[in-house]
């Protein structure tokens, strides 16, 4: 058990360890409930049901919704940004921030799911889910971290940051980042910014979505080798299910095995 003290520095490796240890002893069913309220939310963008206050559609504002009041039961300062993008802050010495950015949009969940995507299933030690991995679940532990420290400094085991931390709620990652548009001319700019987006360290960043459309000659469909050619729901996900129609001759075809 860790003691209670007064301090004016910042607390030991050993003593961080140990904090962190016991948070999540006893935490760890709180994050993982977290981690669930998230999932549970399909937050994918539907511009065709925006409305005041849901610019990207009714997922992503549920969503938005369930994060801040997240944060604010933790005790944080919590900041609606009409929809666009929330943030909650743990007020430190100076208005300076040191920003936090993660993303609880996803993208649709599409075809060959084994468990509902919608909820987070426990199977062989790993929690499956769409949006476990990117990016409720590391927004969530990142949100518990902060919580961590908050608690530390209310012990006595930390001192206030010298800088307001601060995490920002994303909810237009997956398509065109109008969020952190919004944001940045709306806000400044942290001093410091890492998102801890899938597999963090990993990535601590994100690069933006390049999208391009790629159109050939006009073929009469007589003369057509490739048919048709569809698969996945979104532009910026593996697809779970693909298929082509070719045309060709029986007899230029490679024979079976067998036949």
């Amino acid at each position: 058990m860790v003691e209670n003290a007064a301090l004016t520095a910042m607390p030991s490796d050993e003593l961080l360890e140990q904090c962190i240890d016991r948070y999540l002893d006893e935490h760890w069913e709180d994050i993982v409930a977290d981690i669930d309220r998230l999932v549970r939310i399909p937050s994918f963008e539907d511009l065709g049901a925006a409305a005041e206050g849901a610019p990207y559609g009714p997922g992503p504002r549920k969503a938005l919704n369930a994060a801040l009041a997240m944060a604010n039961d933790m005790g944080f300062e919590v900041h609606d940004d009409a929809g666009h993008v929330g943030y909650a802050d743990l007020v430190g010495a100076s208005e300076e921030q040191l920003g936090i950015i993660g993303h609880i949009d996803v993208v649709p969940a599409g075809p060959g799911w084994h468990f509902e995507p919608y909820q987070v299933t426990r199977k062989d030690g790993y929690l499956l889910g769409r949006g476990v991995i990117d990016d409720k679940g590391p927004s969530v532990v990142a949100l518990h971290a902060m919580d961590l420290w908050r608690r530390m400094q209310l012990d006595g085991l930390a001192p206030q940051l010298p800088y307001t931390l601060r995490f920002i709620f994303g909810v237009n990652e997956e398509t065109r980042m109008d969020d952190v548009h919004y944001y940045r001319a709306h806000h400044a700019d942290p001093a410091f910014l890492f998102t801890p987006d899938a597999e963090f360290p990993v990535c601590y960043g994100e690069k933006g979505i390049y999208h391009s459309l790629m159109t050939s000659a006009d073929v009469p469909v007589e003369q057509r080798t490739v048919i048709s050619l569809e698969g996945g729901t979104a532009v910026n996900a593996v697809p779970g299910h693909a298929q082509a129609v070719v045309r060709a001759g029986v007899c230029e075809l490679p024979a079976a095995q067998g036949i």
